[in-house]
């Protein structure tokens, strides 16, 4: 994983280096570091990277996601209210779209 790739994607998803750093757990000078004065990226950290470039698609000019395979559920939501989903996955230990899948699971099987 190269630092232009995550940088790019930041930029993508409109998200900077503290909020990563909140993602991972980490300081904002290990993500300066990682992202602007090349220091290396852990294998372990990359791939906490990796699994949340996977929960959070690039997205394109028309906030479409790029290759998305078929049966694919987009959501859209302002930033308060994808802030409180993804607080709510954390609470659960899950990653957003996991937390989003069970959440629509157990509503769809309710019975009423």
């Amino acid at each position: 994983m190269e630092r232009d790739e995550i940088k790019i994607w930041l930029k993508s998803i409109r998200k900077n280096h503290a909020w990563l750093a909140e993602q991972c757990c980490a300081s904002i000078h290990s993500i300066n570091g990682w992202l602007s004065s090349g220091k290396k990226i852990t294998p372990a950290r990359q791939a906490q990277i990796a699994r949340l470039m996977e929960q959070y698609p690039a997205v394109n000019s028309d906030s479409l996601i790029l290759d998305a395979p078929e049966n694919t559920l987009v959501l859209t939501a302002d930033a308060s209210t994808f802030d409180a989903w993804n607080e709510a996955a954390s609470r659960e230990g899950k990653l957003l779209r996991q937390w989003a899948c069970d959440v629509l699971t157990e509503q769809a099987s309710k019975k009423e």
